[in-house]
């Protein structure tokens, strides 16, 4: 320990001597240099001034580029409008890409528009009172079912007249968040982004679920009216410190109103009698929406082209979405199709092999073709030093489980007459078709979920492919395989 001290002692020292050297060294040659120029012509004096200052602001421009903090870059994606629409789906059916859910969801967007209706979405849980407030709101009222643009779900459908005799759809929301509970449900988005506005019913404080519920349906961009409903329930200062707690959970929502109602169709109430005796009776109430009717009309009267912006903008979204989801499938489809046209090359390949082997994901070019061909069908750059380690990486997990797979694959050979007999050529090529059609399977997945080159991911899914579905998969490997054969002798 004393000896390593001695030595680091002993490296400091030498260090600020060779500081000082070259400090000397650097001093003289300044000072010779000053001389020179005292006595050189001026332009020679002038031109090394301009050089150098020439370096100078060379100098200070890179550093300050390299130093600099680095801006968040803004995203160029523009808002999505109705012919940037209009051309995309044009160019996605030329494409062969399948348009109708967008194409829908315009038609219905145009009939929309042609009633005129102000669409509003209600959610809010089962005990809340939903079907309170549509009676309240309807009554007598008879639901209308509709099968609405791009799901199987329905939807009920509720037509009220307000006092200013506009004229609003009232759609019901069930089930708003997905099994996952993670974010809303399909059905749930698609019905909020075709509103004009969302009504969100509570009958007390927040939970941590409502509050996520309102969080997921403020990122739609609607106006949302938060609705304390069963008010009724509550004496005034429990209401006020009710409707403070609602203020702050939701002071992060932008466009968000909170208002009151009061939709119990009875009450119980305690009759006192003459002689002190108490008996109870039901008494019928009249239900209190004025607070939620206010705000509907005040909505409705004061920006009605703004609703109409906020709802169409909604769907155009909706609508691209839509084109994502299925320009994504038609990938997976041509991405299912290389992988099937490589796993029959290596087949082809394996069987004119004159020994088996399984380093083909290191050394074949179909394995690294294979991976160039997915990658550029998703649009994903990738080097091959990236190409390198995903296939090193798969011949490691294939190596642990090899022997497994060759066992499996030479028993389900025997199911197969003709083959189980064969020399282990007919194994080898099995087993080539199976590592290909693994890999190139885990890669198109991870690619379409991804949208990037993610090799870990692409690697354990390799692995479940190759043991999860290993007899699943080997009965189609096989009959490629015989496939394949039956042409070679043709």
């Amino acid at each position: 320990m004393k000896m390593l001290r001695y030595l680091l002692a002993a490296a400091v020292f030498l260090l600020f001597l060779l500081l000082v050297v070259i400090t000397g060294m650097a001093g003289d040659t300044l000072l010779s240099l000053w001389d020179r120029l005292q006595t050189a012509p001026w332009y020679i004096t002038s031109l090394f001034a301009l050089i150098l200052l020439l370096f100078t602001i060379t100098s200070v421009v890179i550093l300050w580029k390299l130093l600099r903090p680095t801006k968040k870059r803004k995203s160029d994606k523009s808002p999505i409008d109705e012919q940037s629409l209009q051309q995309r789906i044009n160019d996605a059916e030329l494409s062969g890409i399948d348009i109708t859910a967008a194409k829908l969801e315009l038609k219905k967007l145009n009939q929309r528009r042609q009633t005129g209706k102000l669409t509003i979405a209600l959610a809010g849980n089962i005990s809340t009172g939903k079907s309170s407030l549509i009676n309240s709101l309807l009554p007598g009222a008879n639901a209308q079912t509709d099968v609405t643009g791009g799901t199987t779900t329905q939807v009920t459908e509720y037509h009220w007249k307000t006092p200013s005799s506009d004229e609003v759809i009232l759609i019901d929301i069930p089930g708003l968040q997905d099994a996952s509970d993670t974010g809303l449900s399909d059905n749930a988005r698609q019905e909020a982004s075709r509103a004009h506005l969302v009504i969100y019913l509570c009958d007390g404080d927040l939970t941590r679920q409502q509050l996520h519920e309102l969080s997921l349906l403020a990122e739609l961009k609607k106006p949302i009216i938060l609705t304390l409903n069963k008010s009724d329930w509550y004496n005034k200062n429990e209401r006020k410190q009710i409707l403070q707690r609602l203020r702050e959970h939701t002071r992060d929502i932008n466009d968000i109103s909170i208002v009151t109602t009061s939709t119990q169709a009875s009450k119980q109430v305690l009759i006192k009698q003459p002689d002190g005796t108490e008996s109870t009776e039901i008494r019928n109430i009249k239900p209190d929406i004025r607070e939620l009717a206010r705000a509907l009309q005040q909505r409705i009267d004061n920006n009605p082209e703004r609703l109409e912006k906020l709802r169409d903008s909604a769907i155009f979204t909706l609508a691209a979405r839509s084109l994502d989801e299925a320009e994504l499938h038609q990938k997976l489809e041509k991405g299912q199709s290389l992988v099937r046209n490589h796993t029959r090359s290596a087949i082809v390949g394996a069987m004119a092999a004159i020994s088996p082997g399984t380093d083909i994901l290191i050394q074949g070019a179909l394995g690294i073709s294979l991976i160039k061909s997915l990658c550029s069908l998703y649009d994903v750059p990738v080097s091959q030093l990236e190409i390198d380690r995903l296939l090193k990486l798969g011949q490691t997990r294939l190596n642990r489980h090899i022997a497994l797979i060759m066992a499996v694959l030479g028993n389900a050979l025997k199911a197969f007459p003709g083959l189980g007999t064969l020399a282990g050529g007919a194994l080898h090529a099995v087993t080539y078709g199976m590592i290909f059609d693994a890999l190139g399977r885990s890669l198109n997945e991870i690619l379409a979920s991804r949208g990037e080159l993610a090799t870990l991911p692409v690697i354990n899914r390799f692995t479940e492919n190759l043991g999860d579905q290993l007899e699943k998969r080997s009965s189609d490997i096989i009959r490629l395989v015989l496939e394949s054969r039956d042409k070679k002798e043709k």
